[in-house]
């Protein structure tokens, strides 16, 4: 009797580690949940975990697929998203079933980088205003690092998830999700009238090796982790590891980024980083032609008293311009985000709108049709070099070039075999050229606009969009 006994007892507790480990198993990651947005028109990931071998089936709006939990426990599968609209129910069957309500389907955005990006609404001009009119239940944010969680989420290997929620914009919500994601994605919800999503994945004062996968460090930066050891920063890939690896390869249109500053001191790396993280994150995203938009560094600091100031700001803009290689990549400014009445020295201008909305104006022309959109400043195309004059031209001329305060053009300079520069005076000429001469530079080889922390040049277009700073020489620049 006793033998029997335990045996029956083995039995019982047997089958109850059976459920628990299967209670244990089934896992979804926190960006699929209620409330959650689905890219249009595409078939969209979605995965989890589960008991090895359990067959798990979804169904979405008249859709099934099915996928085999692997030997790590992991499925996953593609779903028909169809047209934008909801809510609807998405349903997903393993060794459980859960319906996950109030599902939309419209346009979702990721949103990384660093403070710029993060940044949160209650911190913006504005914002007790932006606060009283913030009610757009079809804007949704899955925010992995509110204002309340800066320091973000680092962790040594890829997890399956993070502490996150999806969140519904609303008086009530707004000031603790980041500004800019939100105001890119209002002005996209109220031109295409459909839901928007953001993935938000931005994490204060961070180097753009922390969001770089493992995979990439390991082949192109071997030696990045002792590198930052030694300099008592993060880990290489910690950020990608704990926030990033959660969120791909969640369905989305595309990808927002602002960051740099962390990374300013070494603009000869970022040339080749800032592309790899691109190709990088499309990769784990499985989309190799996603539309990625950047934020060139804002201005910062004291105004130019100098025809060109060799430091680490203007350095590190002419290396994000590097990206534009790429296909498919779109620069907006923030050359002039900083303004009058703010401090030089605040390295996060409050006008987070201005930024979100010329995001918004660089998808809407390049990405969402609106082919005639003027949506970039003017930016250098090329330089005659013809005796004492320089004759430089320049694309996204949008209406025609203009000075942004109606007088005589400011901020460029030019400089002769021997690399010095001078203040050039500049004219606009025929055809949307401007035209440089400086006394004491008799044989220019060589011209810059706005090389500075925080420059002062006037180009602009009639849009009123600023010029982009650039360079016409490839001559060595110094690191801090």
């Amino acid at each position: 009797m006793k033998h029997w006994t335990g045996l029956l007892l083995a039995l019982i507790v047997g089958i109850g580690s059976a459920v628990f480990q299967c209670q244990a198993a089934w896992e979804l990651p926190s960006i699929i949940e209620d409330g959650m947005v689905l890219q249009q028109g595409t078939a969209a990931s979605l995965w989890g975990w589960d008991e090895p071998g359990t067959i798990v089936t979804v169904t979405f709006r008249n859709q099934e697929q099915t996928a085999i939990a692997g030997a790590d426990g992991k499925w996953q599968l593609r779903i028909p998203t169809g047209s934008a609209g909801g809510p609807f129910v998405l349903g997903i069957k393993g060794s459980q079933t859960v319906s996950v309500t109030g599902v939309l389907v419209g346009e979702v955005w990721i949103a990384g980088g660093q403070s710029n990006m993060w940044w949160h609404e209650g911190g913006c001009r504005n914002a007790a205003g932006e606060k009283a009119t913030a009610n757009f239940p079809l804007i949704r944010i899955w925010d992995a690092n509110t204002s309340t969680n800066q320091s973000g989420w680092p962790a040594e290997t890829p997890q399956r998830t993070v502490p996150a929620h999806w969140i519904s914009v609303t008086p009530e919500t707004v000031s603790n999700l980041p500004g800019v994601p939100y105001f890119f994605a209002r002005e996209i919800h109220q031109k295409l009238k459909i839901p928007v999503g953001i993935v938000h994945l931005a994490v204060p004062g961070q180097c753009i090796e922390t969001f770089l996968s493992p995979t990439f460090i390991q082949a192109h930066l071997p030696m990045a982790r002792h590198q930052q050891a030694q300099l008592k920063q993060p880990a290489p890939a910690c950020f990608f590891n704990g926030m990033v690896a959660p969120a791909a390869p969640y369905a989305a249109r595309g990808f927002l980024w602002w960051q740099g500053e962390n990374n300013a001191d070494r603009h000869l790396q970022y040339r080749v980083l800032f592309p790899g993280l691109i190709e990088d994150w499309r990769r784990c995203w499985e989309r190799p032609d996603a539309p990625f938009l950047f934020v060139e560094l804002a201005n910062f600091l004291k105004p130019q008293s100098q025809p060109v100031e060799d430091d680490t700001w203007p350095a590190l803009r002419d290396a994000q311009s590097f990206a534009l290689q790429l296909d498919h990549v779109q620069e907006v400014s923030a050359i002039d985000v900083l303004g009058p009445d703010d401090s030089l020295f605040n390295i996060h201008p409050p006008n987070k709108q201005l930024i979100g909305h010329r995001l918004a104006l660089a998808a809407r022309a390049t990405v969402y049709g609106e082919r005639r959109l003027v949506w970039s400043g003017p930016r250098f195309q090329s330089a005659q070099f013809d005796g004492d004059r320089v004759r430089v031209s320049f694309t996204q001329i949008g209406s025609g070039l203009i000075t942004k305060d109606g007088q005589p053009l400011k901020g460029f300079a030019l400089a002769g075999a021997d690399r010095q520069f001078s203040w050039a005076v500049a004219r606009l000429s025929q055809n949307n050229t401007v035209i440089l001469t400086a006394t004491n530079v008799p044989q220019p080889v060589a011209a810059r606009y706005s090389w500075a922390n925080n420059p002062t040049g006037t180009l602009a277009n009639q849009e009123g969009l600023p010029a982009f700073p650039f360079r016409t020489d490839h001559w060595n620049l110094t690191e801090k």
